[in-house]
């Protein structure tokens, strides 16, 4: 006879999501869905991260560093999704960097991802600040 896997409470999602925010700066879709149907994983991605990871206490980096070394990395793969750059964008923000520094670097970028790294670059840009009016305030 199986037994019945106990779900998690209301409580217990709330709170392992807001260890999310906690540790990363942001909240993809992704941890929401995770916590709704596999609670467990997204606790041992957050034991990782934590344990492991960039996000590291010892780090002689700060979290808007590493936010904008990671939205670098991102960009410079040429592959990465434009809303996987807008979520470490917005974690940059919210550490501090500013939507005019974030526009700064991908121009200072552009020199070496080119020309056609550009458009998914300034399309994440837009679309992570377009809410703060922030296209029509850099230029």
């Amino acid at each position: 006879m199986a037994t019945k896997k106990k779900s998690a409470s209301k409580a217990e999602k709330k709170a392992e999501l807001e260890r999310t925010i906690r540790l990363r700066g942001y909240r993809y879709g992704l941890h929401d869905f995770l916590a709704e149907t596999d609670l467990k994983r997204l606790r041992e991605l957050n034991d990782m991260l934590e344990e492991k990871t960039y996000l590291h206490k010892s780090s002689l980096l700060d979290r808007k560093t590493k936010e904008l070394v990671i939205v670098t990395a991102c960009l410079a793969s040429g592959h990465d999704w434009i809303s996987h750059v807008r979520v470490h964008m917005h974690a940059a923000h919210m550490a501090g960097a500013s939507p005019e520094q974030i526009l700064e670097m991908i121009y200072l970028l552009q020199n070496w991802f080119g020309g056609i790294g550009l458009t998914p670059a300034l399309e994440a840009w837009r679309a992570t600040f377009i809410r703060l009016g922030a296209d029509r305030n850099c230029g």
